[in-house]
């Protein structure tokens, strides 16, 4: 009797494993900043600002603000279809400056990263 039950159970649990389950949906993953550079540009006080990223639901939009020691950054460019930004402002002069940039996709994901001057500002 014993032997009976043994078999009837293995059926079931055979039984139970052949069931198909959905399929995970696949996750999209947030943008990511491939490349960055901030550098004071050739006039006084002036800086300036580039990115390229990747991943994330298109489009995407890219915008720069005031990091340390900027007085005022803000985008010139945002292009979702070549994945690549720019910016550009002031600094405050003799400082180690930085930028903030900020990457949203479609799908909300967003993404933050701080670009440092890499040298005093020009005054």
């Amino acid at each position: 009797m014993k032997r009976n039950l043994a078999v009837a159970a293995i059926g079931v649990l055979s039984f139970a494993t052949v069931l198909s389950t959905p399929a995970a949906a696949a996750l999209a993953s947030a943008p990511t900043v491939t490349f960055a550079y901030c550098s004071a540009g050739g006039s006084t006080f002036t800086v300036f600002c580039e990115a390229w990223w990747q991943g994330g639901t298109d489009p995407a939009t890219a915008k720069w603000s005031d990091g340390p020691n900027s007085m005022s950054i803000s985008t010139r460019i945002s292009d979702p279809v070549t994945r690549y930004t720019q910016g550009g402002g002031s600094c405050i002069p003799g400082s180690l400056w930085g930028a903030k940039l900020t990457i949203t996709d479609a799908a909300g994901a967003v993404t933050e990263r701080w670009v440092s001057g890499g040298r005093a500002c020009r005054g």
